[in-house]
């Protein structure tokens, strides 16, 4: 079911509706059937498989849990013999789930681009031997729910929160129904205590949920869809000037921005209206100084998750020390300190670009920001030196600018291979863009991507997202404001958001209303 769909929009209002008839000792249990409801609609084999790892990760978490119980109490008695025992126990439960739940997650995403890797080396060495492709089911949601049930696991292990005993519980922690399809990640600590003690009805709470909904649905059917037939032509190649590529390149940024922090609006509307409040996963990314701050800013739970759960572990482990020492003996101290780090994000970001898709563009893409990000964190020190002689600070107006334009063209680099499938196509997209910028067709171009009214009106969508976003990165509580507003405020802005939805959004026969990009990750 998507949630771009009328069925969507009936289903949400059922279970509001059925959630706050109930008392709230069983609104849980509506939440649950909801969830597991809307993911069954996807097709029941996916929903065995996201049982099958419910199922695991419960099993594992109570066993680790107990471990850990028995563990503190061999503290107290101080029987080191029996400690290294129990912790070698907790270690092999949390590897066997680990390597289950991730090695799954791994085929299913890469059983394909492996077969194919693997059969042009057979060819390369002249070896006949070839293997049939098979359809592989992917899961809807299957990185979203596999991330945060393997955090959940990781967390008890490391004894932040205590193993759940009620398996349906932790059944509605892993399938909560509104982040399911493209997140955000949450951890245990975040999101449990809100889905088992939920709030009481809020008329104002319910207020910013249908407004965050109507935000989403604007940013998404106003100005991502209307944009994602052009971005698609140019990415496509051919012969096209170097204006139209970069322009191109700069609208699939929109386009991506406007789809998933859309999507992300919609679901986080749904789950505020049910008494829950999901982590925040945009931040208004491109206002950004650094590349850094750009990446905390964009999808910031899954950012989160890897360096909560990788990053960390990677910087305090041997091999992290082993890199310290060797760092400091060869860059000195300061920089030293860092290159444990710098390595970890390094590979951190090489996931993150195989996480989004298994091609040689996601490895290029992760590679580039993780030699970025590493690379600066190692030059720290000096440019810290540099900006204190230069007398230059974060308020610093010109640094700002300066550090905002520098940010933005790298990401416009890193696009050339998010929007392409393959390096040549990338590399064929950006040669162009210095090619013949001749601007005598401009408006025949341009009107044969799409309408003069077209044009219009996604550029009157980008300016109203923008002011918002302006107002939000002062402090501005757009949504609450609005809220509290009065009627005669209130509802004449929300009927001309519904009319702009209706009227201009791309939906209904004879529109192709794209799924969210984000959605099958």
């Amino acid at each position: 079911m998507s949630i771009l769909s009328v069925e969507f929009l009936i289903f949400v209002a059922a279970v509001i509706l059925l959630f706050y008839l109930l008392p709230k000792k069983v609104r849980w249990c509506v939440l649950l059937l909801a969830s597991v409801g809307f993911y069954l609609m996807s097709g029941w084999q996916g929903g065995v498989y996201l049982l099958a790892v419910a199922v695991l990760t419960w099993f594992s978490a109570r066993h680790i849990g107990k471990l850990r119980a028995r563990m503190d109490e061999v503290l107290q008695e101080e029987n080191p013999a029996a400690k290294r025992k129990l912790r070698h126990r907790m270690r092999a439960w949390l590897t066997v789930c680990l390597l289950l739940v991730l090695g799954a997650l791994v085929f299913i995403k890469y059983f394909e681009p492996g077969r194919i890797a693997l059969n042009a080396i057979l060819k390369f060495f002249n070896n006949r031997t070839q293997f049939e492709a098979f359809e592989v089911l992917v899961p809807l949601g299957l990185s979203y729910f596999t991330f945060q049930s393997v955090g959940y696991v990781v967390d008890v292990y490391w004894g932040k929160v205590k193993a759940q005993p009620n398996f349906f519980k932790h059944l509605l922690f892993v399938s909560f129904f509104p982040q399911i399809m493209q997140g955000p990640i949450s951890t245990y600590e975040q999101l449990a205590p809100q889905l088992l003690a939920p709030k009481a009805f809020h008329p104002q709470r319910m207020t910013m949920g249908f407004q965050l909904m109507l935000w989403g649905y604007f940013k998404k059917l106003v100005l991502a869809d209307r944009l994602a037939s052009v971005t698609n032509t140019i990415a496509a190649g051919g012969e096209q000037q170097g204006w139209l590529i970069l322009l191109g390149i700069v609208l699939y940024t929109i386009r991506l921005y406007g789809d998933f922090s859309g999507g992300m609006d919609v679901v986080r509307g749904v789950a505020m209206m049910l008494g829950v409040d999901l982590t925040e996963n945009f931040r208004r990314p491109f206002f950004s100084t650094s590349v850094a701050e750009y990446w905390r800013r964009w999808h910031i739970s899954l950012g989160t998750w890897f360096r909560t759960y990788v990053l960390y572990p990677l910087s305090i482990s041997r091999l992290g020390d082993l890199l310290s020492k060797i760092g400091k003996k060869t860059l000195g101290k300061k920089a030293g300190r860092m290159l444990p780090g710098a390595v970890a994000t390094f590979l951190i970001f090489l996931l993150i670009g195989m996480w989004h898709t298994a091609n040689w563009n996601a490895l290029i893409f992760g590679a580039y920001f993780g030699v970025l990000m590493g690379t600066a964190m190692l030059l720290e020190p000096l440019f810290k030196v540099i900006r204190k002689k230069l007398h230059i600070t974060d308020k610093t107006v010109w640094w700002r600018i300066f550090g905002w334009g520098r940010t933005m063209v790298l990401i416009l680099l890193a696009q050339y291979f998010a929007c392409t499938v393959s390096p040549e196509q990338a590399w064929t997209l950006l040669q162009g863009t210095f090619a013949a910028w001749d601007f005598a067709a401009a408006e025949e171009t341009l009107t044969g991507f799409m309408a003069w009214r077209e044009w219009i009106i996604a550029g009157g969508a980008l300016l109203i997202v923008l002011l918002v976003d302006i107002l939000c990165e002062r402090k501005v509580d757009v949504n609450g404001r609005l809220a509290k507003g009065t009627f005669f405020l209130r509802w004449p802005v929300l009927l001309v958001l519904i009319m702009v939805i209706l009227i201009f959004g791309y939906y209904g026969e004879g529109f192709d209303s794209t799924a969210f990009l984000y959605a099958n990750f």
